[in-house]
C-alpha cells in the first residue's frame, strides 16, 4: 500500500475488453497513477501492455501485491466476484466497474468484503462525475423548476455484430441492455429522482433472437409520485443515447441531441444537454401560452478521468467517502432485477393472449 501521496497511485486493471483498455490507457496517462499491468488471459492482451509499457499477467494469483495500491476490476459481470473477493481479502482498494456483479446475493458478498475491512470500494457509474448530473439534481432537489412530475428516456443504439462475437457472454443472461447499458439510467435515475415504489416493465429478444433482451420498455413511479417512462434497444439506430448526446464514449459517435425529457411543473429539461423550458413571461405557465428555453453553460470533464482522479483520492485517504459505494451500486442493481421481476407476468399474460 502506498505510503506517500506524492508518488502516483500503483493500479492494476483486470480485464482488457472494451472498457477494460479504456481504463488501462487512462491510468497509463493520469498524472496521478502509474500503471502497473493489465490481467487478462487473452493473448491481444499482450500488445496492450506492450503498447503500454507495463506487465501483463494471465491471472490475478500472478500479481505482486506488494508493487500496487489499488486495482481495477473490468472484467466480465459473472467474474467480478472471485477478484473483488481476493482483492478485498488482501487489502487492496478497488474500482469494479457497473454492474458490480451478475447478481444481488454476489453484490451483496462483495459490498460486506469490503465494509467489513473498511477498505475503499467504488463502483463505476462513472457519470455522476458530470457537473451537468450534479446541476439536475439540484434543480429536482430545490424544485427550481416546480415540483418534478414526469420523465421521458430513451436509450436506443444499433450495437455492431462483432460487438457479440468478441464476448460471447454478452449473449447470455447477464448480458444483456438492462443490465449493461440501462444499469447507467438506474443509477441516474436513482441518484436525481430518488426511491422507485413501483415497475411495469416488458423486454423483447425478437430482433437479436439471442437468449437475452435486445429491447425493454419500463414505467417507474417514484416515491415522490413522479413518473418516468424508458425505452432502451441496442438493435435500433437512433440518435438518442447519453453517451451519443455528450460524446462521452469513443466507442458510440456522438449526436448532441438529449435522450431524456423531464417534466417538472413549472418548466422543463433536456438531458444532458441542459435546455431549459419556461413560461416565456416567467409565470406559472400553461398550455395556451408560449415559452422560452435557454441552454446552462456547465464545464465539460472526462468523467473516467475525474473518476480515477476520485479513485487515487481514496486510495492516498485525502477522500474518504466513496461517491458511489458498493451499496449505491447494489441499489442500481436491485432496480433492474425488480425490472426483471416484473417482465414475467406480462411475458405469461402475452402468451395467454395468443392463445385466445
Amino acid at each position: 500500500m502506498m505510503t506517500n501521496n506524492n508518488n502516483p497511485a500503483r493500479i492494476v486493471v483486470v480485464g482488457a475488453g472494451l472498457i477494460g483498455e479504456r481504463h488501462a490507457k487512462l491510468v497509463a496517462r493520469h498524472k496521478m497513477t502509474e500503471l502497473v499491468a493489465i490481467v487478462d488471459p487473452a493473448p491481444q492482451s499482450e500488445a496492450l501492455a506492450e503498447e503500454l509499457h507495463c506487465k501483463k499477467y494471465d491471472d490475478i494469483s500472478e500479481i505482486p501485491l506488494d508493487e500496487i495500491d489499488g486495482a481495477i476490476i473490468a472484467t466480465p459481470n459473472a467474474n467480478h466476484l472471485k477478484s473483488g473477493l481476493f482483492f478485498a481479502n488482501e487489502n487492496i482498494p478497488c474500482l469494479i466497474e457497473k454492474p458490480i456483479a451478475d447478481n444481488l446475493r454476489n453484490a451483496e458478498l462483495i459490498a460486506d468484503a469490503f465494509d467489513k475491512r473498511k477498505i475503499p470500494l467504488l463502483i463505476g457509474h462513472h457519470r455522476r462525475y458530470h457537473p451537468f448530473v450534479a446541476r439536475t439534481k439540484e434543480i429536482i432537489a430545490q424544485k427550481e423548476l416546480g415540483v418534478p412530475v414526469m420523465a421521458s428516456i430513451i436509450w436506443a443504439v444499433r450495437k455492431p455484430d462483432d460487438y457479440f462475437e468478441k464476448g460471447m457472454w454478452r449473449t447470455k443472461s447477464d448480458g444483456g441492455p438492462l443490465l449493461i447499458n440501462f444499469i447507467h439510467e438506474a443509477d441516474l435515475l436513482l441518484h436525481i429522482f430518488g426511491q422507485v415504489i413501483e415497475i411495469q416493465a416488458m423486454t423483447s429478444n425478437h430482433q437479436r433472437g439471442q437468449a437475452v433482451e435486445d429491447t425493454a420498455g419500463v414505467l417507474l413511479r417514484f416515491e415522490s409520485g413522479m413518473m418516468a417512462s424508458v425505452i432502451l434497444s441496442d438493435a435500433a439506430l437512433t440518435p438518442w443515447s447519453f453517451e451519443g448526446a455528450c460524446d462521452e464514449n469513443p466507442n458510440i459517435a456522438g449526436t448532441g441531441i438529449s435522450s431524456w425529457r423531464i417534466g417538472c411543473a413549472k418548466g422543463a429539461i433536456e438531458f444532458p444537454g441542459m435546455n431549459i423550458w419556461t413560461d416565456k413571461e416567467g409565470r406559472l405557465g400553461d398550455w395556451s401560452r408560449p415559452l422560452k428555453s435557454h441552454t446552462e453553460d456547465i464545464q465539460n470533464v472526462e468523467p473516467l478521468y475525474e473518476q480515477l482522479s476520485h479513485f487515487t483520492n481514496l486510495i492516498r485517504k485525502t477522500e474518504t467517502k466513496a461517491i458511489c459505494n458498493g451499496w449505491d451500486g447494489i441499489k442500481a442493481m436491485h432496480l433492474i432485477d425488480l425490472i426483471k421481476q416484473s417482465v414475467e407476468p406480462h411475458e405469461s399474460a402475452t402468451q395467454h393472449i395468443k392463445a385466445v
